[in-house]
C-alpha cells in the first residue's frame, strides 16, 4: 500500500480521488466540477466512465454523466450493482477508466451491494490505473469505518467524512472517532478533494478544504 505518513491506501495503477459532495447539477460554473475536471485529466485516452449510482437515483447520474460529457468527458454509463447479474457488472467495470461513486441518501444501499461483483470490477480497474472517484456517500464508502458499519478500507483505518464543514458531520466524525480510538478521521469540505496516486502523490484540489484529525490512541501526549 502507498503510504505518505499517516495516511495509507489501496495498492494500484490508478488514482483514488475522494471528493466531499456533489456539484450542483443546475450551476455549471460550481468548483466541484473543477474536482471533477482534475480526476478525468487522469483517465487513460477513450476509456470510458462508468457511474455506480446506488447510494442516489438513475435520473440524478444520468444528468451529471450528461454534464461531464459537455465537459470533454470520455463515454459514460450508469452501472445498476444492485440487480444487473455478477458477470455484466464486471465487465462494465473492469473495462472503465473512471469508476465513480455517486452521492445519494441511500450510503447504506451502496454499501451492501458493492462487496462481490462490483468490488472485484473494482479492484480490476484500478490494479490496471483506472481513477476511482468516490463522492460524498461514494467517498465515506471508501473508507475503514462508517457510521454502525464496516467500509471498504481502501484508505486503511480512516474515517472520511463529506461536508465536512456541516456542524452535524462535523459532530458525526467526533462521534465516530469517539467510537474507534484507533482510527484517524478525514474530513472533506463539500467542494474539495484528497486525491491520492499510484506513487504516493497526495493531492488537495478544488477549494482544499480537508481536514485529518486523530483518534484519541493515535495522539502524543502533548496532543490529548
Amino acid at each position: 500500500m502507498p503510504q505518505v505518513n499517516i495516511l495509507r491506501w489501496r495498492d494500484g495503477r490508478g488514482w483514488l480521488v475522494l471528493a466531499g459532495s456533489s456539484a450542483q447539477l443546475d450551476d455549471r460554473e460550481d468548483v466541484e466540477f473543477e474536482v471533477q475536471a482534475q480526476a478525468l485529466t487522469r483517465i487513460a485516452y477513450g476509456e470510458p466512465i462508468a457511474y455506480i449510482w446506488a447510494a442516489g437515483d438513475a435520473d440524478t447520474a444520468d444528468r451529471h454523466l450528461a454534464l461531464l460529457d459537455e465537459m470533454g468527458a470520455p463515454a459514460g454509463y450508469l452501472v445498476d450493482v444492485v440487480t444487473e447479474d455478477d458477470a455484466t457488472i464486471r465487465a462494465q467495470l473492469d473495462e472503465a477508466g473512471m469508476i465513480i461513486l455517486g452521492d445519494g441518501q441511500a450510503a447504506e444501499t451502496l454499501r451492501a451491494a458493492l462487496p462481490g461483483a462490483a468490488l472485484e470490477g473494482m479492484k480490476a480497474a484500478y490494479a490496471r490505473g483506472a481513477v476511482i472517484l468516490g463522492i460524498g456517500a461514494g467517498a465515506a464508502a471508501l473508507g475503514s469505518f462508517v457510521a454502525g458499519a464496516q467500509g471498504l478500507g481502501w484508505v486503511e483505518n480512516a474515517i472520511i467524512m463529506p461536508d465536512y464543514e456541516q456542524p452535524e458531520r462535523t459532530a458525526a466524525l467526533h462521534a465516530l472517532l469517539a467510537a474507534h480510538p484507533s482510527a484517524y478521521g478525514i474530513g472533506i469540505g463539500s467542494r474539495s478533494a484528497l486525491a491520492l496516486g499510484a506513487e504516493g502523490q497526495v493531492e488537495v484540489w478544488g477549494e482544499r478544504q480537508v481536514t485529518v484529525l486523530l483518534g484519541s490512541a493515535l495522539r502524543t501526549p502533548d496532543q490529548a
